[in-house]
């Protein structure tokens, strides 16, 4: 039997979010940054959304944290065996990618290794895949105007490199009035923003070992320029800037 293109979804919900959290003064309490309320719904539902209307049956995974054990119970009550959930040490993006990239490689041909995770309640899976996936798309939840159409195309993108990273014209996130992000590289005489999007092709990593980190990845960065990326939401600002542009659409 043919093996299609399939792609994993992950998405990268497990850190502190501590710039909107620190700015907030929606509740007393702090609120878990993916649970935040946009337009009468929470913020990480806008993304999962996207994934679910697709066609192309993405598998997707929720990388949570204890520093997000609220929006862990959300995606489990809601989206129930739609969403796969895997729990990271939340000690930082490139700690967490790392153990999403090792589980997926090491766990899942492993009976013996699923039991043993099971059991350490690092997967929450209802469901194991059963087939060969080809790549996975790293998606941060604050991205909520990002559409499926666009999703879509970047799981169709011809990887020449084993990593790829998603960048936007600096530009446009200015004359959005939203903040730049700090992370940026210089393409042919223009500065381009990290959307915090990245693609890893799994056929290039079979062969390395567990400890991702000490391994060279060779990166290529594609520019997509379309403005749904420059809502990026960082902090109460950017909410509200968000929250008047899908107002007037």
């Amino acid at each position: 039997m043919e093996i299609k293109d399939l792609t994993i979804c992950v998405l990268m919900c497990g850190g502190i979010g501590s710039r909107i959290i620190t700015n907030s003064k929606i509740s007393k309490r702090a609120i878990e940054k993916p649970l935040i309320i946009l337009k009468n719904k929470h913020l990480i539902e806008y993304i999962i959304d996207t994934l679910i209307n697709s066609k192309k049956g993405f598998k997707i995974i929720a990388a949570v944290s204890s520093n997000t054990k609220q929006t862990e119970d959300f995606i489990k009550d809601k989206y129930c065996n739609k969403i796969t959930v895997l729990r990271t040490n939340g000690k930082g993006y490139s700690k967490d990618f790392t153990s999403v990239v090792n589980y997926i490689i090491n766990a899942f041909p492993s009976g013996e290794q699923e039991k043993q995770d099971l059991h350490n309640n690092m997967f929450l899976a209802n469901e194991k895949p059963s087939m060969d996936y080809s790549k996975i798309i790293f998606l941060p939840i604050d991205l909520p105007l990002i559409s499926t159409n666009t999703i879509e195309k970047i799981a169709e993108i011809k990887q020449k490199t084993p990593l790829i990273s998603i960048v936007i014209d600096k530009k446009i996130v200015i004359e959005r009035n939203f903040l730049p992000t700090p992370y940026t590289v210089h393409i042919d005489k223009n500065d381009y923003c990290h959307t915090g999007i990245s693609v890893l092709g799994l056929a290039s990593f079979k062969n390395l070992n567990k400890d991702l980190p000490g391994n060279h990845i060779e990166e290529e960065n594609i520019i997509f320029n379309d403005p749904e990326f420059a809502y990026n939401i960082n902090t109460i600002d950017d909410l509200k800037r968000t929250e008047e542009f899908l107002e007037k659409i």
